[in-house]
């Protein structure tokens, strides 16, 4: 019997086969591309990352025998570039001192410490200022030391402002044009020379500049002079002996904590550093942190549950309304019903935040017809709960309408027929019957529901921005901040400095308190299976 020869080693492949090799191969050139650079920024376990996902894309896609993956491979790159990546990263700031004054890297802190300038001496010299303007308000600076002839060109900067690129000596490699060959051009790289008169109407702002030069600085003292003070670099840094020197008070820095200390004082900036459980045992243990935080608790589990509970009464309660088949216009009240869902929640918010307006909002002038007094709906405490509340139970109901009205038709008739026949009055029939049923499937949902609320910042942070404020509180905080509009604040709006490390602390908390009931809840639905799933 003659074997059948096999040709597939041989045939030709397919034009799909040959589009995969070539996304992979745009894929691999722009991988290439990019760690080089994610290095050079000192994101290495980005770049690790990036070479791994490529070199399992390569393998799935290209081998024969791990193909079967290649359904599953995108959404695990997604997955553990947008879940858990952003998890682990927020674990490691938890665990650092990352806040304002320590975000750099300690090379990016020796790079702006060494060109910190310091005067070599007392006495500054006068020099001849020009300035020069793109026609858009851009300046620019040309300064000419009388004593040693030099000039400098380059771009000023506020006097409190951070060092910028020092200005350039003479101005060889610019594009200028000296028409009256006097020594001041008359433009310099497109920027035009603003003449006499036209400094006048800028000197405010003149007098508010500097120029950064190599060796000193110059400060304007009028629209046509500077003060130049020469200086020279007053940290050094020995990268062999990693010992940072202050050439002005001659002592040698020493480091604690991600900042150098040079003769007992703290220099900035600093640069972020591992500092253990440092933010977790702040947040826990600082009187000022925890007496704030045990208020946001309470409140935020008040709102969470409250929320929840609103809500599926409300949306259980209209469900259960249009649920007989003899009632008319079901469709419509059911239309009507899920408006509020079909709305972005933002866009409600903003919404509902004109209509409680204390002065001009719509809620206090229909309160106003009917004889009550304005409510302070978004300044006082309690009133702002209240408001908070009310929204979202406008927000959350329709979600729970559909859901109730999903589960309600999924319970059989005969038991709630059964019930009636045994005697249950009505009343019995829900509490006994249709309501345990009704929790076995939607309990999932309630649980996810509440983990919801209990981040829901978007609506704190646009109807009442975490307000009114806590008067007197030793940190900024509000009668309707929950702890996410709190890690905010601290993170980002306090006033006193980004503090991210915190901030990381207080979210891993928030996470481990979600999961915590979240199990608590699964483990009372899983109960309600045992005696009702059946």
């Amino acid at each position: 019997m003659a074997r059948k020869l096999d040709t597939s080693a041989s045939s030709p492949r397919s034009l799909s086969f040959w589009l995969v090799v070539a996304i992979l191969a745009i894929v691999d050139a722009l991988s290439i591309a990019a760690v080089p650079i994610l290095f050079a920024a000192d994101q290495k376990a980005l770049a690790f990352f990036l070479i791994g996902a490529a070199f399992a894309m390569n393998v799935v896609y290209l081998v024969p025998r791990t193909r079967a993956s290649r359904w599953i491979l995108p959404g695990f790159i997604f997955m553990a570039l947008f879940i858990i990546w952003p998890v682990l990263f927020t674990a490691y700031v938890s665990l650092t001192n990352w806040a304002t004054g320590n975000i750099l890297t300690k090379g990016q802190v020796i790079e702006q410490l060494e060109q910190v300038p310091v005067a070599t001496s007392g006495d500054a010299a006068s020099g001849f200022l020009n300035v020069y303007d793109d026609g858009t308000g851009d300046l620019r600076f040309l300064i000419t030391d009388p004593d040693s002839g030099e000039v400098f060109f380059g771009e000023p900067r506020d006097k409190d402002a951070d060092l910028v690129e020092p200005a350039t000596a003479g101005l060889e490699g610019l594009e200028f044009v000296d028409a009256d060959d006097d020594g001041v051009p008359e433009a310099i790289d497109g920027y035009e020379l603003v003449p006499t008169l036209g400094l006048f109407s800028i000197a405010e702002r003149l007098g508010e500049l500097v120029l950064d030069l190599p060796n000193g600085i110059a400060t304007v003292q009028t629209v046509s002079q500077v003060s130049i003070v020469k200086s020279t670099q007053r940290y050094v840094y020995d990268e062999a002996a990693d010992v940072l020197t202050d050439t002005q008070l001659g002592v040698a820095c020493v480091e604690d904590e991600g900042n150098f200390i040079c003769d007992g004082n703290e220099v900035s900036p600093g640069w972020r550093v591992v500092i253990g459980a440092d933010n977790f045992r702040d947040a826990l243990t600082r009187p000022e942190l925890l007496t704030p935080l045990i208020e946001i608790f309470v409140w935020n589990m008040v709102f969470a549950i409250g929320s929840v509970g609103f809500t599926f009464a409300l949306g259980l309660m209209l469900a259960l309304a249009i649920q007989p088949e003899k009632m008319k216009g079901r469709a419509f009240y059911r239309s009507v019903f899920i408006i509020p869902y079909a709305i972005p929640p933002f866009i409600s918010a903003v919404v509902w935040r004109g209509l409680l307006n204390t002065e001009f909002g719509q809620v206090n002038d229909l309160l106003d017809n009917l004889g009550v007094v304005a409510i302070p709906w978004l300044q006082d405490p309690t009133w702002a709960k209240a408001a908070v509340l009310i929204v979202n139970l406008w927000l959350g109901f329709p979600y729970m309408f559909l859901i109730a009205s999903g589960a309600l038709q999924s319970i059989p008739q005969e038991l709630t027929e059964a019930a009636v026949v045994d005697g249950a009055s009505a009343r019995q029939v829900f509490w006994k019957v249709t309501l345990p049923l009704l929790l076995v499937s939607t309990a999932p949902l309630l649980i996810g529901s509440f983990a919801f609320n209990f981040n829901n910042f978007v609506l704190i942070f646009i109807l009442t921005q975490g307000g009114p404020p806590v008067i007197g509180a030793p940190v900024p905080y509000g009668s309707t901040d929950i702890l996410i509009s709190f890690v905010f604040d601290l993170a980002f709006s306090s006033g006193r400095g980004s503090n991210f490390g915190l901030a990381s602390a207080y979210t891993i908390l928030i996470f481990v308190l979600v999961a915590l009931f979240s199990a608590i809840g699964f483990r009372a639905s899983r109960s309600l299976e045992e005696v009702y799933g059946d």
